[in-house]
């Protein structure tokens, strides 16, 4: 089981400039969930003519634990919340911390975040039987894993090729936004699933994908942000396929996020050095007027892998990258990436999560993993800065 405990600090949003800020701690105590998601998970191997991340063949279905009494966990079981897959030991325990110690140590690849009612629900790229696997922190301190939030895929699309999921809050329910394999084209897409829970079902009914620039080699790695009244997809052109330039659009979406409302503009593109031929997995909020745009670059397989960050002047653009990686390989930890920016308006930082490969294992022909790692984030003279955490002593 998996139960994250939530103990952000409260107060004011440290944006202030110098704001100084004790951090709290969010922390994973992982028994049975962590042996699943290692299991279950694709071995993604790497196409040598055209670098793209591809899957292996895939095994023997294996049979999803069991469903457990919520109860079991410290979590009073309802209609609207969901009861946990899984065992109820409760194991080591990974926090919030600076060392590089990972939050959740199974494989939980270009994991999501959302907070909903003081609740916070992980998403990842698929595992061998869950398209997108998620987990739960109850804010009473229950939770754990959930399942599958998109267990049926479009016709048009295929399983094992599932990754980057995005989930919005919109109106009375929400949207999932996903990247998945055309089987027209063998390129990955962009599709949209809507669901009445966080916890899903998610249903996907299109009969084509809501993105898929195949010119441009694909598009993968959604991720929304809200601007006022209007909602904005973040998306990357996989040029890395094919040999040309990878490229961060911004484009408008309907209010209920299905379908788009304009033409996407380019915001970044691969023309720093340490980012070799990729700039993916975009990320982006509002800080003060300020859009912060973190992004993923160089070979998602490597320690060379890390995460840039750029300051744009509008959701559109223009925007400026900083010349060197703002988080990149560390003793502890390889190859950080698909980073995710979590706003919590009511508490004193905000949150970070990302996956890295643990350890000295690189590659998941090593045996690796890219493990969840999660970190409070505060703003400092409108920079983004890494929350250290406070000896306890």
């Amino acid at each position: 089981m998996v139960l994250l405990v939530v103990t952000l600090a409260a107060g004011a949003c440290a944006r202030a400039s110098g704001a100084e800020v004790e951090a709290g701690g969010v922390e994973f105590q992982a028994s049975g969930v962590e042996s699943v998601l290692r299991a279950q998970r694709f071995a993604p191997g790497v196409d040598a003519e055209v670098g793209e991340e591809t899957m292996t063949t895939l095994p023997e279905p294996m049979t999803p634990p069991p469903v457990i009494d919520a109860s079991a966990v410290g979590a009073s079981p309802s209609a609207d919340r969901p009861a946990s897959q899984g065992s109820t030991g409760r194991a080591r325990v990974g926090r919030i911390a600076s060392d590089g110690t990972p939050t959740f140590t199974g494989d939980f690849a270009d994991p999501f975040l959302l907070s909903v009612d003081g609740d916070l629900f992980a998403y990842a790229t698929n595992t061998m039987f869950l398209n997108v696997p998620v987990m739960v922190a109850y804010a009473d301190g229950g939770g754990g894993l959930l399942g599958d939030v998109l267990p049926n895929l479009p016709t048009w699309s295929e399983p094992g090729h599932v990754w980057a999921p995005s989930v919005t809050a919109v109106g009375e329910g929400y949207v999932l936004h996903y990247t998945t394999r055309h089987s027209g084209s063998g390129r990955q897409c962009i599709s949209v699933a809507v669901g009445d829970h966080p916890a899903g079902p998610f249903v996907d009914d299109s009969s084509g994908p809501l993105v898929c620039e195949l010119d441009l080699g694909g598009s993968i790695d959604p991720s929304t942000i809200e601007v006022g009244d209007d909602l904005w997809l973040l998306w990357k052109s996989d040029g890395n396929c094919c040999g040309i330039p990878t490229i961060v659009f911004a484009q408008p979406l309907t209010a209920d996020g299905t379908d788009l409302a304009g033409e996407a503009v380019e915001l970044i593109r691969n023309d720093r050095s340490w980012e070799r031929d990729v700039v993916e997995a975009p990320s982006m909020i509002e800080v003060d007027g300020v859009f912060h745009l973190f992004y993923s670059a160089n070979r998602w397989d490597t320690e060379s892998y890390a995460v840039g960050h750029a300051v744009c002047e509008t959701v559109a653009g223009p925007c400026v990258k900083d010349p060197e990686p703002w988080l990149a390989d560390t003793e502890a930890t390889s190859g950080p990436g698909g980073l995710e920016v979590v706003h919590f308006a009511d508490r004193a930082v905000d949150v970070v999560v990302y996956h890295g490969w643990t350890g000295d294992e690189i590659g998941y022909g090593t045996g690796g993993v890219r493990s969840l790692y999660a970190r409070p984030l505060r703003w400092v003279d409108g920079a983004p800065v890494l929350v250290d955490r406070p000896d306890r002593g």
